[in-house]
């Protein structure tokens, strides 16, 4: 786990100067090690001081390191005369690290990359340099953070906007999933494998809650294994009560980990609903002073000022915090499956003005764009905490499928206000107690009190909230110049 740093100059511009305020901005998402290769060197190192020993190039890649498992290994490595970087969290591919940089090695680097993606699902970011060409490719769902952009000098790309803005580049762009990229080219990413709409699956919903049933549990499993203890961030809704409840039949140590405001009833309910499941707790509540705290150091994070995206990313930074002081690493969450299952009240209002296609179709973009509104946030709020998370209802085969459930099992009608019908049967077809399968969704925000105690510290100040949190943006970022 880590951060990568790449870029490809122009007009003989020397690149390390770039790549070192690129490794600097990400550095508190990793300092374990540092490795940088170029076409003519590489450097393994524990000292930011040492780069700047290497001779002047026009391509450089970097890694950031965060050791979390005794196979987490400095980067780039060496297969031949390419020089690789893979940032994951999870890979579906089942290889050694050797047999991994053997697979990317076989054939032109684009072509290495394409094959991966087109076969391999995983949360990753993998770049390659092959002489002093750059090529990079992010998994197709999203699931990693990576940004690029490029002015008349250079082209760049790294794990956060901070690496990019360090080098005074103010147009960034997210790096589409599923795409890889050559650096300098003039043309964007270019598509690899993408979700796309899917034909409506036929079958009886007992048929259908069937095969759910499988890869729901497969998602799991395939994450889950070998792990020896895992966390849940857990607030009882069906989502996380049915991850908790699919690792507890696992050989795992499963603990449900719950934050929220002080006094706040979701507390409540989720230690009830952990009961349930039969998997023991670990319960911290906080008040307005932390989530003051909390509040600047998130939108540094996640570098937006939004709202919605501060009322998740605050709960998971908890979150992570509360299981890396119990000693765990790894979390996972139920990301994905309102998007997936049509868990938002919103899409009872789209079903009851455009009916059940407008209902699909905004289903679709919903799972579609959930990297920019979800999966971002929860990485980068959580990484730095040294800790990883893992979402299994983002699994690939998953989702195609999930796309391919006519959205009136989803939802039965637009005031069917419970919503993820499928999904529940599914979950109760499973073993999940029904009082856990029919609980009502309540997003992170509204679920942990964050949402309301954002708008009280807003209210302290005199301030709208969008004031409020753009001045926190301007406070910290306002130096970048960013407008």
């Amino acid at each position: 786990m880590g951060a990568v740093s790449a870029v490809r100059t122009r007009k003989g511009i020397d690149a390390i100067p770039l790549l070192i305020k690129m490794v600097e901005g990400q550095i508190h998402r990793g300092n374990d090690a540092f490795g940088i290769a170029t076409a003519e060197e590489s450097l393994l190192t524990k000292s930011l001081n040492e780069i700047t020993e290497l001779r002047a190039t026009t391509s450089a890649i970097a890694y950031n390191l965060m050791k979390l498992q005794p196979g987490d290994l400095p980067q780039p490595r060496t297969s031949g005369t390419r020089s690789i970087i893979v940032e994951s969290d999870y890979l579906e591919l089942k290889k050694s690290l050797d047999e991994l940089l053997d697979c990317l090695s076989d054939d032109s680097p684009g072509k290495c990359l394409s094959r991966f993606v087109s076969e391999c699902d995983g949360q990753y970011t993998i770049v390659i340099l092959a002489e002093r060409e750059i090529f990079v490719v992010r998994d197709p769902v999203g699931l990693k953070p990576l940004y690029y952009g490029s002015n008349s000098d250079f082209a760049a790309l790294s794990t956060e906007k901070k690496g990019l803005w360090n080098l005074g580049l103010r147009r960034v762009s997210t790096f589409p999933p599923g795409h890889l990229w050559k650096l300098e080219e003039r043309r964007s990413p270019w598509p690899v494998r993408q979700l796309t709409r899917q034909k409506a699956v036929e079958g009886s919903p007992t048929e259908i809650s069937e095969r759910l049933r499988r890869l729901l549990s497969e998602a799991v499993w395939e994450r889950a294994s070998g792990l020896g203890k895992v966390g849940v961030s857990f607030s009882g809704g069906v989502d996380s009560a049915l991850i908790a409840y699919l690792l507890s039949r696992m050989e795992s140590e499963v603990i449900a980990f719950i934050v929220g405001l002080r006094g706040h009833p979701a507390v409540e309910w989720a230690l009830k609903a952990a009961e349930l499941v039969g998997i023991d707790a670990r319960v911290r509540e906080y008040g307005l002073e932390d989530v003051e705290d909390a509040l600047g150091k998130c939108v540094w994070r996640i570098e937006e000022a939004s709202m919605v995206k501060l009322g998740v990313a605050i709960p998971l930074c908890w979150c992570a915090n509360l299981a890396k002081n119990c000693g765990f690493n790894t979390v996972f969450t139920g990301q994905g499956a309102d998007e997936l299952f049509a868990g938002y009240h919103r899409f009872l209002r789209i079903m009851k003005e455009g009916g059940e296609r407008s209902l699909g179709n905004s289903i679709f973009r919903s799972v579609r764009d959930a990297h920019e509104a979800s999966y971002h946030v929860a990485e980068q709020a959580t990484a730095p905490e040294r800790v990883r998370m893992l979402h299994p209802f983002t699994d690939w085969k998953l989702t195609v499928f999930g796309l391919s459930i006519p959205p009136t099992l989803k939802i039965q009608g637009p005031d069917d206000t419970l919503r993820k019908r499928i999904l529940r049967k599914a979950c109760i077809d499973l073993g999940l107690p029904e009082q856990l399968a029919n609980a009502p969704k309540r997003a992170i925000q509204y679920s942990t009190g964050v949402d309301r105690a954002i708008r009280t510290l807003a209210k302290r100040r005199r301030l709208r909230t969008e004031e409020y949190l753009t001045r926190e943006f301007e406070e910290i970022f306002g130096h970048l110049h960013l407008k």
